[in-house]
């Protein structure tokens, strides 16, 4: 089933419930004095819209499998992202994207008496509408190596079915906060470390996955090419902060005190096709970096053709020449749907030069306070993490120009990329409830408790706050942060509904800017030769008179310089309707400003919807 089809499904659904159950909205069962029509609603489908699970606990089934020690949970979302104002201007202006997931859950001491002990199994499938070739997918600052930073769709990635995290976990006691716990097996740091409950309610992938983690790596690794005599860079894999990675390894979390933890986690550090799904496009795979004719405006190239655009040549009419030369070709996008149990073996980029090992070791840490402040015993998390990436990599400074070539080349190596994350979740204000009442006297009516005051332990005011760092000589985006807030329960008796709004901002690497000029200086030298000076510059395009024998031809040159990057911005605003306990719709708006990051895309206004259903 495809991603339209599946939104059909799940849309008919919330329809049929909603109409044939009015009081789905209000939150609660209805206050009739009448019986209802038994044609209309019947007692099966009443347990069912009330229960827990879209698939009423897995048709029954889910009960007695769980008293032999196995749980199945999962969730389908499907969401619309629409473009309303700005963005690539020949690209679609919107699209489908939908998941679903499911988690298989032993544990060991229903029958074995194993306490703490359990193996988790989870799956996934997920379908856009366009794949990766979409506007919404396309834009955004993710160019230069980090697909889809601030993409505001968070399922255009990692697409088809995925064998997501397998592992075998200790704890010391139930629940999610015990004093000690393992985990050993094919696993995903994204999943147990900046654990962020609040940012999961937006639908950017800035909020929702990214969060700035590995900023964007450098510019790649330098290999001597004898085709066009000069380096050429082979891009590696930057900090696979995703959901759609998974690696060997396992982790480590203890309680010294009752609101302090210390984790750990040692990974192997799987790169490119073997764990990480990198982007099949860079800031230069897309007009004005391709010199091409203004009618490619937006266009993406195809991934992995035989033949892709040559920079500076087109033909007469306007359209860019073709070369079978395979270092035209765009890198195609890897995927991990399955394990790897080699790790990523040395690769020797394009034939050319020596073979270059990219297994290490990725290690993230993190040490976290819980606090509970008040009488209402605000709950809050402030946490201190750091992130060691073991592969190599290249600087983006010193720049170099080897033996008077005219592409300037970066060579600044780095074995591991590091970097650092701040959290700080709080809530700010917890909602009071009604007192109990109290005995009653003589008789009469009970009198509330005034001495009692109690609180909501959901409604209420929230806030999560995120900022991270690494070198910005070695990455694009060296600084992002975000904060948002969300309220649970604002409007009388909908109690579980959500609203929220969230601001997120990356800044890009001066040391960045500077290896662009060296890229645009040499477009200066390619045109001017020997003579080229700090004030020559190469035209613009599109037209330049040349001499051919005696004669003044006029032929079209499409040179465009790149320019600098600065900053990308984002603002979400949701409001989240629950339906019942398992199904949710919430309509969303999000403003990106400078989506490309230099000022060559349109600022974004997106307009859509999600679905969720949980069984």
């Amino acid at each position: 089933m495809n991603s339209k089809k599946l939104s059909l499904v799940i849309a008919a659904l919330l329809s049929a419930l909603i109409i044939t159950h009015p009081s789905a909205l209000a939150g609660s069962d209805p206050i009739s004095t009448q019986q209802p029509a038994r044609t209309f609603k019947s007692d099966a489908f009443h347990n069912w819209w009330n229960g827990t699970s879209a698939l009423g606990n897995w048709f029954g089934l889910g009960y007695p499998l769980n008293d032999y020690g196995l749980s199945i949970t999962g969730t389908a979302k499907e969401g619309f992202y629409g473009i309303t104002t700005g963005g690539l201007p020949n690209e679609p202006k919107g699209t489908w994207g939908g998941e679903v997931k499911m988690k298989f859950l032993y544990d060991f001491s229903k029958v074995l008496g194993i306490e703490g002990l359990t193996i988790e199994s989870n799956w996934r499938y997920r379908q856009s509408d366009g794949g990766q070739n979409t506007a919404v997918t396309a834009f955004s600052a993710g160019t230069l190596g980090n697909s889809g930073m601030f993409n505001p769709n968070h399922m255009s990635s990692g697409l088809g079915v995925r064998i997501m995290p397998q592992f075998l976990q200790w704890q010391s006691e139930k629940g999610k906060d015990p004093r000690f716990m393992f985990n050993l097996g094919w696993v995903n740091p994204y999943e147990q470390f900046l654990q962020q409950p609040l940012s999961k309610l937006f639908e950017n992938n800035s909020f929702e996955s990214s969060k700035g983690i590995g900023g964007a790596a450098g510019p790649g690794i330098p290999v001597w090419s004898n085709q066009q005599n000069k380096y050429v860079t082979y891009a590696s894999s930057g900090v696979p902060w995703s959901s759609s990675y998974a690696t060997w390894g396992g982790s480590l979390r203890a309680k010294p005190t009752a609101t302090t933890y210390v984790m750990s986690g040692l990974y192997l550090a799987i790169s490119g096709s073997a764990g990480v799904q990198n982007s099949a496009y860079t800031a230069t795979d897309v007009y004005p970096y391709k010199n091409v004719s203004s009618s490619y405006l937006g266009q993406i190239k195809p991934a992995g053709l035989p033949g892709s655009y040559q920079i500076n040549t087109v033909n007469a009419a306007g359209v860019p020449n073709k070369t079978t030369s395979p270092n035209g070709n765009v890198v195609p996008a890897q995927n991990n749907h399955g394990f790897n149990f080699q790790g990523a073996g040395a690769f020797n980029p394009n034939g050319y030069g020596g073979l270059y090992a990219q297994n290490g070791l990725y290690n993230v840490n993190e040490i976290g306070w819980t606090p509970k402040f008040g009488p209402a015993a605000l709950e809050g998390k402030y946490a201190v993490g750091a992130y060691i990436w073991g592969n190599n990599n290249t600087s983006y400074t010193p720049v170099t120009y080897v033996n008077g070539l005219k592409a300037p080349t970066a060579f600044g190596q780095n074995s591991v990329i590091w970097g650092m994350y701040f959290q700080a979740d709080q809530r700010l204000y917890a909602a009071p409830e009604d007192a109990p009442a109290g005995p009653s006297v003589g008789g009469k009516n009970p009198v509330a408790l005034a001495s009692a005051k109690t609180y909501s332990k959901e409604k209420g005011l929230y806030m999560f706050n995120e900022y991270t760092f690494t070198p910005a000589q070695n990455n694009a985006v060296p600084f992002y942060f975000q904060t948002g807030l969300v309220y649970k329960g604002l409007i009388p008796h909908r109690d579980k509904d959500q609203m929220g709004i969230a601001l997120g901002v990356g800044f890009f690497s001066n040391y960045l800017n500077q290896y662009i000029d060296s890229q645009n200086q040499s477009l200066k030298t390619a045109y001017n030769g020997s003579n080229v000076t700090a004030s020559n510059t190469a035209p613009n395009g599109p037209v330049a008179v040349n001499t051919v024998s005696g004669k003044k031809v006029t032929t079209t040159q499409y040179y465009a310089y790149a320019p600098h990057f600065s900053s990308t911005e984002v603002v979400e605003a949701f409001y989240q309707v629950q339906l019942n306990k398992w199904a949710s719709i919430k309509p969303f708006a999000q403003v990106i400003v400078n989506p490309a990051g230099n000022g060559t895309v349109g600022n974004e206004l997106i307009l859509g919807a999600s679905a969720k259903l949980t069984f």
